[in-house]
């Protein structure tokens, strides 16, 4: 592994050399075939009031060499258009994570299980406790007990007990810590990181117990429920994170040793207790996010033959099962938010199939973004399903929803598939719908942080170098 210094020069020509040739001229994932193809540049001019970059950054020229072959460039107008985007985006993007991380350094409140105002059945502090986010007093029961569901109507006594919270804040703030590290090399953020992880998860007086039997608790009950496995979904988020941060000099091997023996205990409760091996059969986005996070633990835990298995078995099955021939996915489209969960069905897709291609591995010789079940399924279908009501604001959705349509994780699924399948209408529909998602950004709704997805896409066009894009 190259040290510090050295990584840094060679990811900045790295990145320079991929966003040049990928962002104008976009890749295309071949279904044979995972390597890249550059497609020519079109010569004709397209009229600026269609949808897409402004002509006259598209436009080239070529040139004879001395051996008689032809040598086709972009003119100096795209040229310097792109250099300037490219470094505007890049550099608003380190700022943010800067800002982010330098939030999250400055937090001096404590993170821990122990907290909680509510004990758990189990009376122990130290295991993690939440309650199930649609489940509400049983009106005709004097005390109310046990709860009923009222699907898609989120009842706020959820957040009564901050354990949950806590949790999606600590992967949040570590991710953000170890990718501001990667771009500055600030020691600060390494620091601030290996103490959250060692409160988390290895403090005896903090630390949480690495198991999630209370986790979705429905008050009447005794135990969790198997939903509440998928709070510790993001999980990948910190993963990610420690990859960058064992860069540093300063990076402590031990909290690295006592964080494996913590996951490695967790996957033992997540494989085979009666909560995590109902999720995992979970049919709907319960159980897709419970096959990534499966993945992400089994390569923190250096078991990547395990994890390639996993993803490929794991892929198939999820399209095969979860997406109609039309791309519907009929198990998110059951739900009364049913636009919210075929958006984040689709990213835990998205991220199998990342996996996949991460892994290097092929379902009947295809990798995961090709894939067609035996009807024709596809994580494309899925995407394309979407997209005429994303264009109309919903309008002809056939599907019970009572949330709305919100844009903004779609057009994120929107980039990534343009970067991945090179197709115009999906770029064409980022053009339309960009406005709503930066309007919801600056209205704060859910999932709508204000920022754009330079990083996310990045990584995609980087062979996955970086995943920090979706849910």
């Amino acid at each position: 592994m190259y040290p510090p210094p050295l990584r840094n020069k060679i990811s900045i020509i790295i990145l320079f050399g991929f966003i040049f040739f990928f962002i104008l001229w976009p890749i295309r994932y071949q279904s044979q075939s995972p390597l890249y193809v550059i497609p020519s540049i079109t010569k004709g001019a397209k009229s600026n009031s269609e949808p897409g970059p402004n002509i006259d950054a598209l436009r080239s020229t070529i040139l004879t060499d001395m051996s008689g072959n032809q040598k086709e460039y972009l003119n100096s107008k795209g040229y310097i258009t792109f250099l300037s985007i490219f470094k505007k985006q890049h550099q608003t993007m380190i700022n943010n994570l800067i800002k982010s991380a330098d939030i999250a350094v400055a937090n001096t409140s404590t993170y821990s299980v122990t907290l909680k105002p509510q004990l758990p059945p189990s009376n122990d502090p130290h295991d993690y406790l939440s309650l199930s986010r649609y489940y509400w007093p049983d009106p005709n029961k004097p005390d109310g007990l046990p709860y009923i569901r009222k699907d898609g109507y989120p009842n706020p006594e959820f957040f009564s007990i901050a354990d949950y919270i806590l949790l999606r804040k600590l992967f949040r703030e570590i991710h953000d810590m170890g990718f501001a590290y990667y771009f500055t090399q600030n020691e600060t953020y390494v620091k601030k990181s290996m103490y959250r992880l060692k409160e988390w998860f290895l403090d005896e007086q903090t630390k949480m117990n690495p198991n999630l039997n209370y986790a979705g608790l429905k008050k009447g009950e005794l135990t969790g429920a198997h939903t509440g496995v998928l709070d510790f979904h993001q999980v990948f988020r910190m993963f990610q994170a420690i990859t960058l941060l064992r860069f540093s000099p300063l990076w402590d091997q031990s909290i690295d040793a006592g964080l494996r023996e913590w996951m490695s205990e967790y996957y033992i409760w997540f494989s085979t207790s009666k909560l995590g091996r109902i999720e995992g059969k979970a049919v709907n986005n319960h159980g897709t996010f419970y096959d990534v996070q499966a993945i992400f633990l089994l390569e923190y835990l250096g078991r990547n033959d395990e994890a390639k298995e996993y993803t490929q078995i794991s892929l198939k099955n999820r399209i095969d099962h979860g997406i109609l021939p039309s791309g519907e996915q009929p198990h998110e489209t059951a739900r009364p938010t049913s636009w919210f969960y075929s958006i984040f069905n689709l990213q835990g897709l998205f991220m199998l199939a990342e996996r996949c291609d991460h892994f290097g591995c092929k379902i009947k010789g295809r990798n995961g973004w090709n894939y067609e079940g035996p009807k024709k399924q596809s994580i494309q279908r899925a995407v394309d399903f979407l997209l005429p009501f994303a264009l109309s604001g919903g309008e002809g959705w056939p599907r019970k929803n009572i949330k709305g349509f919100e844009m903004n994780d779609y057009v994120k699924i929107l980039e990534l598939s343009y970067i991945i399948y090179d197709e115009e209408k999906y770029l064409e529909a980022v053009e339309e719908l960009r406005p709503q998602s930066k309007a919801e950004q600056a209205a704060g709704m859910r999932s709508a942080k204000w920022e754009d997805n330079y990083l996310c896409n990045l990584a995609m066009m980087t062979n996955r170098m970086l995943w920090t894009c979706l849910q």
